[in-house]
This record gives C-alpha cells, sequence and structure tokens, in this order.
C-alpha cells in the first residue's frame, strides 16, 4: 500500500512540473528565441532596432490574409499558411520593438464584406480562387495623419528580404518627406512622358514600351527620382545626384555637375568600357563607352581613371551564358558573378550582405592620388582576378577572351568611394553666349569645395539595367541579384538613413560548394585545353590540305590525293586519342563530384548509427563497471559483516 501511494505521488508530481514548465514556456520564456541561421533571417537586425527605436507617433499595421480561402484552396495555396505564420511572427516583434507606437491586427477578408472592400480599396493584389472567392495576403501601414503604405503581396520566394520590406513600409509611412535624387544620364533611364494606361495598352498590343530602369522605379519608394536634363546648366534642389553612361554632355552641363560638387552635392558614377545597354545611343548600333572627354577631364580632377578597351576578369567568378542561340552554354569572361569573396575583406557599409552581384565586361579604374581626397575600394575581384585588353569582334567571341585571360595574384578593385575636398575641372569658369549683349562673359564659378564631398564610383553601367539586375517571375518582374541593392545602398549612404541600408544588405548567403566548384572549374579547364588542341588540329589540317590542292596539277594529282588520305587519317588518329583524353579529363572530374557526395552521403546515413553502437558500447562498459563495483562492495560489506560477527563470537 506504501508503494502504491509513493508511485501516486511521483506521477503528481510529474504533472504538476510538466504543467509549471509549460506555463513558465508559454509566459515568461515566449520571447525566448535561439536563431541558429548564419544570416539571422529570425533575429530582428540592429538597424531594425534603431528604426523602431525612433518611431515616434503610432502607427496602425493590418495584415490580410485570406487564410479561410488558403485552408479551402489547393494544397500549394495551403502552403502558404506557413509563410503566413513567419510573416505574422515577424510582424510581432516589430511590435514588441515599437515601445507601444505601433499596433497590429490581422484581417481575414472573407466574400462580400466590408474587410474585403478596405482590401481592395488599399490596392493589395488579389487572386480569382472561383466567382465570389478572392485572396490576398498583404500588409498595410497606416499613422495618424492618415498616409498609407502597402505591402501589395508577400511572397514566400521573397522571404529572405520580408524584415527589410516591413521596415521599409514603416520608415516610409513614418518619414513622408523625402530627398531628391537627380538622375543625369545619355541614356533614357528615365521615362516620364507616357502615360501608364497607354504604356499598358501598347504592352497588349505586342508593341515595345520604354520605361523607367526598375532599380531608379524602386528608389522612388525612398525618395524624389528627377530627371535632370542633358543640357542643363545649372543642378539645384537635388541632395544626390546619380551620373549614368556620361556621353555627349555638353560643357555647361559638365560645369553644373563640377559646380554641384563644389558646393557639397555628392555624386554616383557609373562609367564603362563597353555598355550593352548603350546600343541605343550609338549611331552604329553596336555597345557604346563612356566617360567621353568631356567628362574625363572631371574625372581626372577627382584622380579616377578608366582605362580605354582594358576590363576585369576572374576565371573564378565568371558567369555561364551564351552570346547566340545556336552556341552551347559555356564560361564567358565577361559575365562576373560577384560572391562574399568580393566583399568580405571590406567594411564599408554599401555592400555589408551583398554576395549576389552580376556585372557585365567591368572596366578597369585606376586611382591617381589626390591631395585632400581618400579613394577607398569597397567592392574586388579574388586574387586570381587579373585585367584584360580586348576591343571590337574580341568582346563577342568568348573562346578568344578565355584562352587570351591570365589569372592574376591580388584582388581588383571593382568600385571606389572617394571623400574629401575636391578642386573644380572649370577654375576659370566657362563661357557663355549672352543673346542680348552679343558678348562673351564668365559665370560666377568656386574653384574648390566648401564642404566635405563624397563620389561613389562603378566601371560598369550594365548592371543596373533591368535584364541584368532582374528576372521575370508570375508576380512581374523579382530581383534576380543584389545590383538594385547595391546601387540603393550608394545612395543611401550619401544622402539617406544608415539604418534601413543596414536592413537591406541583410539577406540570403549564397553557401557555395568551394571545394566541389573548384573540382569543376579545373575539369573544365582541361576539356577547355583538349577542344582547343583538337580545333586547332582541324585548323592545321585544313591550311595542309588547301596547300596540297594549290599544288595538285595533271601529273601529281594521284599523289597529292594519297598524301591528302593519309594525313587524314593520321588527323582522324589524333583527334580520336584527343577526345579520349577529353573524356577521360570529364570522367575525372564528375568522379572527384560524385565521391565527395558518396563521402557525405554514407556520413549521413552512417553517423546517426554509429553515434548510437559508440553510446551502446560506452553505456555497456559503463554499466559493467557500476554492477561489478556495486558487486565488490557488496563482497567487502558481507566480509566486514563477517568478520565482525566472528570477533563478536570470540
Amino acid at each position: 500500500m506504501k508503494n502504491i501511494n509513493e508511485n501516486y505521488l511521483k506521477v503528481g508530481l510529474c504533472l504538476l512540473s510538466m504543467t509549471f514548465i509549460l506555463y513558465i514556456g508559454s509566459t515568461l520564456l515566449n520571447r525566448v528565441k535561439l536563431d541558429f541561421t548564419e544570416e539571422g533571417l529570425y533575429t530582428l537586425s540592429a538597424g531594425t532596432k534603431s528604426l523602431l527605436s525612433k518611431v515616434d507617433s503610432p502607427i496602425q499595421l493590418k495584415l490580410y490574409y485570406s487564410k479561410t480561402a488558403a485552408n479551402k484552396g489547393s494544397e500549394g495555396l495551403r502552403a502558404f499558411n506557413n509563410h503566413y505564420t513567419y510573416v505574422r511572427e515577424l510582424i510581432s516583434e516589430f511590435v514588441a520593438r515599437s515601445n507601444n507606437q505601433i499596433t497590429f491586427e490581422v484581417v481575414d477578408p472573407r466574400p462580400d464584406t466590408p474587410e474585403e472592400e478596405d482590401a481592395l480599396a488599399y490596392g493589395l493584389k488579389k487572386f480569382h480562387l472561383s466567382e465570389t472567392e478572392r485572396y490576398f495576403f498583404g500588409l498595410v501601414a497606416e499613422n495618424e495623419s492618415g498616409a498609407e503604405k502597402i505591402i501589395e503581396f508577400f511572397d514566400p520566394g521573397q522571404k529572405d528580404k520580408l524584415e527589410y520590406d516591413i521596415a521599409k513600409l514603416i520608415y516610409t509611412v513614418q518619414n513622408p518627406q523625402k530627398k531628391t535624387i537627380g538622375v543625369l544620364s545619355s541614356l533614357d533611364v528615365i521615362n516620364e512622358g507616357m502615360n501608364p494606361y497607354m504604356a499598358q495598352i501598347m504592352r497588349m498590343q505586342g508593341k515595345p514600351v520604354q520605361d523607367s530602369w526598375t532599380a531608379l522605379k524602386m528608389a522612388e519608394e525612398f525618395y524624389n527620382v528627377r530627371k535632370i536634363e542633358k543640357e542643363t546648366d545649372k543642378i539645384v534642389g537635388v541632395d544626390t545626384l546619380a551620373v549614368i553612361h556620361p556621353v555627349g554632355f555638353p560643357e555647361k552641363t559638365l560645369f553644373a555637375i563640377d559646380q554641384f560638387l563644389m558646393k557639397g552635392g555628392n555624386l554616383v558614377v557609373f562609367v564603362d568600357p563597353n555598355a550593352v545597354v548603350g546600343s541605343d545611343g550609338n549611331p552604329y548600333g553596336g555597345p557604346s563607352a563612356s566617360p567621353d572627354a568631356g567628362f574625363t577631364k572631371l574625372m581626372d580632377k577627382w584622380g579616377v581613371e578608366l582605362k580605354k578597351d582594358e576590363f576585369v576578369g576572374d576565371k573564378y567568378l565568371s558567369g555561364v551564358g551564351r552570346f547566340s542561340p545556336n552556341q552551347p552554354p559555356s564560361r564567358i569572361l565577361g559575365l562576373l558573378n560577384c560572391n562574399q569573396e568580393c566583399t568580405k575583406n571590406y567594411e564599408e557599409p554599401i555592400v555589408a550582405g551583398l554576395n549576389q552581384l552580376t556585372f557585365v565586361f567591368p572596366g578597369n579604374l585606376q586611382i591617381k592620388e589626390k591631395e585632400g581626397i581618400t579613394a577607398k575600394a569597397f567592392l574586388s575581384t579574388t586574387e586570381k582576378g587579373n585585367t584584360y585588353r580586348a576591343a571590337g569582334f574580341e568582346l563577342n567571341n568568348p573562346p578568344m577572351l578565355w584562352n587570351k585571360f591570365s589569372e592574376g595574384s591580388k584582388a581588383v578593385p571593382l568600385a571606389y568611394k572617394l571623400t574629401g575636398y575636391f578642386e573644380s575641372a572649370f577654375p576659370d569658369g566657362i563661357k557663355i553666349d549672352d543673346d542680348k549683349k552679343d558678348k562673351k562673359e564668365k559665370p560666377g564659378v568656386l574653384k574648390k569645395s566648401t564642404k566635405e564631398s563624397a563620389i561613389v564610383v562603378f566601371p560598369d553601367v550594365d548592371f543596373l539595367a533591368d535584364q541584368f539586375a532582374f528576372k521575370n517571375s508570375f508576380l512581374g518582374l523579382a530581383l534576380a541579384n543584389n545590383n538594385s541593392t547595391l546601387f540603393l545602398n550608394s545612395v543611401e549612404a550619401l544622402s539617406g538613413d544608415a539604418d534601413l541600408m543596414s536592413i537591406r544588405s541583410k539577406g540570403s548567403i549564397n553557401r557555395s560548394f568551394d571545394v566541389i566548384e573548384q573540382i569543376e572549374f579545373e575539369a573544365e579547364k582541361k576539356t577547355a585545353n583538349k577542344v582547343n588542341q583538337i580545333n586547332a588540329s582541324i585548323s592545321k589540317f585544313q591550311t595542309e590540305l588547301n596547300q596540297l590542292g594549290k599544288k595538285a596539277n595533271e601529273g601529281n594529282i594521284a599523289i597529292l590525293q594519297d598524301e591528302g588520305l593519309r594525313k587524314k587519317k593520321e588527323l582522324a588518329k589524333k583527334i580520336a586519342l584527343l577526345k579520349k583524353e577529353l573524356r577521360e579529363a570529364k570522367r575525372e572530374g564528375r568522379e572527384k563530384v560524385e565521391s565527395i557526395g558518396k563521402f557525405f552521403q554514407y556520413l549521413n546515413t552512417l553517423f546517426v548509427p554509429i553515434l548510437v553502437i559508440i553510446f551502446g558500447f560506452w553505456y555497456s562498459r559503463k554499466r559493467k563497471r557500476s554492477l561489478f563495483e556495486k558487486e565488490v562492495s557488496v563482497v567487502n560489506q558481507n566480509k566486514v559483516r563477517e568478520m565482525a560477527t566472528s570477533g563478536g563470537q570470540a
């Protein structure tokens, strides 16, 4: 009876302990979380916390999610519930860190309800599941003055950008006043003339529509983006000026840029020795180069030079593509895919967290020392990178460039940030025509910066264009890499909010299989050499046949035919041998990759069983030792007891 009562007591204490633990976990430890992801996807960044600490007026957040519709929908639609849970919990973290300034509610908009009408009125993206059922998954932020901002739809594929999207929403609704960014370009990067309705009709008709570059449209969420005409003679009311592909600017425009800098303005400059997107401005239809002689005069004063027909390459960062539909995919030296290896050695916030950048034939920037100016690189190739010269048809011949390139021994910079006090490229001003007085005058000119300025210089224009920075998805254009983020960070670093920049840079990390990629790359180099040998042998044979043909006449044609057949057989044997070596090189690389895969497969399969077996042996030995020690102790106790008994009897 006593043992039964003890068992009941133990069970009761266990249940009480479990209840207490569950209570502690659901209340006191509710906000205790551990985030084991390297990029901290489930932890608010320092920039977000700083931004939330600056919220000084009430903001209401409404998360519209059609949960009922999702539960009744297809399996794929129900999968959105997991993403909804993550979104809801992340917003709750924002609310908890806002010092009670942000309120949050979840709305399930059912058909024919005021909630559905509100979702439509806010402009949230809707999907028709049936004639009456609509699906919503978006967020609305509203401040106390009634200003509204929305995230029209949460894309699960952009999960790594979720914190930034929500922080951006709160920032824009909290700060309705925007700074102004001027954009001056020889390309049509901003199209303000066409009505959006007409543009949509033209797209439906299959007609081309020249739209603004998406990266610049993204900047409009934070800034007033203003187009500066190429014929301007004064730049005012602009906080930061973006100069894209400077070609053909008149002297008065160059002077306006110069004086804008002298007055303390900041510049983001994009030059390119081979701008693919610049073909529209080239009368010959091919890529165009910048800067021209006029803008080079400004860059000389900054201490920056872009080498003509000289490019930066890195075989270990080269991308895979094709120059024409008839060619097989191959590595292209001019396509540079920068990962964390390109930014890990720099502390510049502009590139913090960026590890997926794509450049197209980036140029070679050279820095000359200038008194009062500090130049710092913040992006570069790996140590295997180098520069190479190319022009004309060479740029359209990837195999030729690949074979021509030689690896370097140190990283080559891909971008610079210049800070300090700059000197004017027009110390004596410029001559202007006065129609009224019919004479030349010199306008007022600043010969040196009145306060410290900053210039960010990139040797590529193409990376900013839609075709290289974005990709098509079922929701429209989506980010293909971090190119647009690099542009926004550059503008942000010169004129914006540092907190928002640090959040934007937070995202997914490109976890590449470095060892496997190295093996595949070395195998590709071997096979490329074999292919070149085969092609060289064929070309040599063709040349010899042509020479034999020139020597042919009626008297020796039979002999030459025999010699041609003999050479053809020799060539066939040589090509067969080279193809065998080619197969061996491919097989060797493939087997190395497969062996690594098998090793990790066996490791994953056997690791836990081996641990269990080792633990079993250890536990078995420990248990045997414990039992043995217990038996020895019992025997010793019995001996002591017997000795005590025998002593007492004596």
